[in-house]
């Protein structure tokens, strides 16, 4: 078994890294300010095909897999977690048509997609469900050859940005069941709320979503009519994917808080010599440093796995609870050997321990998380 990356790894490994270095860290500020993704980035990140890693190259993707995806998600994520969340529900609306869609889907939507000239949204979470697809009251309603709908979607990424949106609907016609459908942005009757003011991920746009007799074709059904009442299972297979891109987004935070940590501990002096030198300080850094190792690989083994063709639906559920965790530490250890500095602006661990937060919460909860992991044990 070989753990080493390949050089093409290691080379896309290092254009991400000088990308994130280069394009995103400046923007940080304005993004942070503004609280809205950097219009130009996106522009910056088409070139680079960051939006279709893990995609054929007929439908515009790079042709890689969901390994090389994580190495982008974690380099773009030590520099502004907000751009890999960004880039993370773009892969989840596009993943939805790649695995669920039609041909004539694939070959319509994902170009846009993969080449970042739309941007994607994916709608489930409303006011009174974050996981019970029994509970969905946004409704779609076949009129004619068209699907009328309405409803309300909270904390929904992207969705305010062009593009299109895949939408979990309850379709009355097959009473509880859920049909996914896909929206585009600029249609009649589509509204996006203002952005909500977070406690991080400032530059990730997040915001409610209003259907308001909005008509759509029938043939946006995702899957065709064959797909209706396929919305749980496009929901926990889609999501899976979300939470391997949140724990590649982990491993970059840790690895951040990480660098910031032994920086600080190299020239902050204290009796004459670094803090790096006391024990205590090396004991912090030393559970960060395994920690941080021990994510990464999960984060790759999930990712590989994802790639053969796995269900990763129990991976990925304990992969994301293990990593969300370890970033956790990692970042509030790294205030520790920081002390009163950590929690400054002037430094970024007092961002990124803001930003990290939402890594415990979206898509799933932790405690949801458990309950996945254990699940299979279990039965």
């Amino acid at each position: 078994m070989d753990f080493s990356l390949t050089k093409e790894q290691v080379l896309l490994k290092e254009t991400a890294r000088r990308f994130a270095e280069a394009e995103i860290a400046p923007r940080i500020e304005e993004m942070e300010r503004t609280q809205r993704t950097s219009i130009d980035l996106i522009k910056k990140m088409r070139g680079l095909n960051f939006y279709g890693v893990q995609y054929p190259e007929r439908y515009g993707g790079v042709g890689l897999s969901y390994l090389e995806y994580s190495i982008v998600q974690e380099e773009l994520s030590k520099v502004y977690c907000s751009i890999g969340g960004h880039i993370s529900v773009n892969t989840l609306c596009a993943g939805t048509i790649f695995e669920f869609g039609t041909e004539a889907q694939k070959e319509g939507y994902l170009p846009q997609l993969l080449r970042g000239d739309a941007v994607g949204s994916f709608a489930f979470t409303e006011p009174d469900t974050g996981s019970d697809p029994k509970a969905i009251q946004t409704t779609a309603v076949r009129h004619g050859k068209e699907w009328v709908i309405n409803g309300k979607k909270i904390f929904i990424t992207n969705a305010t940005l062009p593009g299109y949106i895949v939408l979990f609907c309850k379709d009355v016609e097959m009473g509880a069941k859920i049909t996914n459908i896909i929206v585009p942005k600029n249609s009649k009757g589509y509204s996006a709320g203002k952005p909500y003011e977070k406690l991080g991920m400032h530059g990730m746009e997040v915001a409610e979503v209003f259907f308001d007799d909005v008509r759509v074709p029938l043939e946006n059904t995702t899957g065709g009519e064959s797909g209706r009442g396929l919305g749980f299972k496009i929901l926990t297979q889609e999501i899976a994917v979300g939470k391997l891109s949140i724990s590649a987004q982990c491993v970059g935070m840790a690895q951040a808080a990480l660098d910031e940590a032994v920086a600080y501990a190299k020239t902050r002096v204290q009796r004459g010599k670094p803090i790096g030198q006391f024990q205590t300080v090396q004991w912090i850094i030393g559970e960060m440093a395994a920690e941080v190792e021990a994510a990464r690989y999960m984060t790759y083994a999930a990712a590989f796995a994802k790639s053969k063709g796995s269900n990763i639906l129990t991976e990925s559920a304990r992969t994301r609870l293990f990593t969300s965790q370890v970033c956790h530490r990692a970042v509030s250890n790294a205030m520790q050997v920081m002390g009163a500095f950590g929690y400054i602006k002037e430094f970024r661990i007092e961002r990124i321990f803001r930003d990290m937060k939402l890594s415990e919460l979206y898509e799933g909860v932790n405690e949801i998380q458990r309950v996945i992991s254990a699940s299979d044990l279990l039965r």
